[in-house]
């Protein structure tokens, strides 16, 4: 049984919850993805069970699994254009608090490219628009990469 929580945005947890992305995407109109992992969970196929929910929907998709462990500005730079060509307008981050962090990285500057540079985001930075939607899917506990608005490159 998936459980709802409301917190910054809207988070599911308990199992089966990944299959509610669908309904998410259809009900805020997103129309393309992202997907922001690494190699290795496209390698051992935990990717494949979110990119099947998105196939059975007939989500759009491409994938970025550039994500290294403890990101780089690089990282992010090569994120931001990956999302740029892919025609994308939110993304899913698959893993732990690198995946996170970096989808969250990439979806600020998307919308606030004046601080295209990454460092320029250190401490409290002055943005003026909200991320591109990021919809997470942690692979792992205790970063609580997911619920926040922080990132660590």
């Amino acid at each position: 049984m998936a459980y709802r929580m409301i917190l910054n945005e809207t988070s599911y947890f308990g199992a089966g919850s990944r299959k509610v992305i669908a309904e998410e995407v259809a009900k805020r109109g997103y129309k393309k993805a992202l997907i922001v992992t690494d190699k290795d969970l496209i390698k051992f196929g935990v990717a494949d069970q979110v990119i099947a929910v998105l196939k059975d929907a007939n989500i759009p998709y491409e994938i970025f699994d550039e994500v290294k462990p403890n990101p780089t500005v690089k990282n992010v730079k090569v994120g931001i254009a990956a999302f740029q060509a892919a025609g994308a307008d939110f993304m899913i981050a698959i893993g732990g608090g690198s995946s996170m962090d970096t989808s969250k990285a990439i979806g600020i500057i998307i919308n606030n490219p004046e601080f295209s540079d990454v460092v320029s985001l250190e401490g409290v930075a002055n943005t003026k628009k909200k991320s591109v939607p990021v919809i997470a899917l942690p692979t792992t506990a205790g970063t609580a990469a997911e619920v926040t608005i922080n990132n660590v490159i």
